[in-house]
């Protein structure tokens, strides 16, 4: 099953807002509709819970804040989330970055240095 989203990786830290308590988690990556949390240290939340986010984007000096409901997750690794009710201006900071984001890493790979076979 193909995403209807690209996903770029970004390891920023991102607060989680759990019935109103904030704790902190990491991202591994982000698209334009949604966003991968490793877990740190808060309790587990259900496939189906709505959460609150808060979190800067590279580049930026805006705090994005945001509604997620929780699609997958894994108590020991991570959750997925994905993001509700974007405003316009979100949904295009996101498009921006995710945009930015995966025209460097295609420049990334494009300059690599290449081993010689040996």
């Amino acid at each position: 099953m193909s995403r209807a989203n690209r996903r770029v990786p970004v390891d920023i830290y991102v607060n989680k807002m759990i019935n109103g308590v904030p704790f902190l988690a990491r991202t591994k990556d982000l698209s334009r509709e949604g966003v991968y949390l490793h877990r740190l240290l808060e309790p587990n939340t259900p496939v189906g819970a709505h959460l609150a986010l808060e979190f800067m984007l590279p580049g930026s000096e805006e705090i994005f804040w945001a509604e997620a409901e929780v699609v997958h997750g894994d108590p020991d690794a991570g959750l997925g989330l994905r993001f509700k009710d974007l405003s316009a201006r979100q949904s295009q900071l996101l498009d921006d970055f995710v945009v930015h984001s995966s025209a460097m890493t295609v420049v990334e790979l494009d300059n690599a240095p290449v081993a010689a076979a040996g």
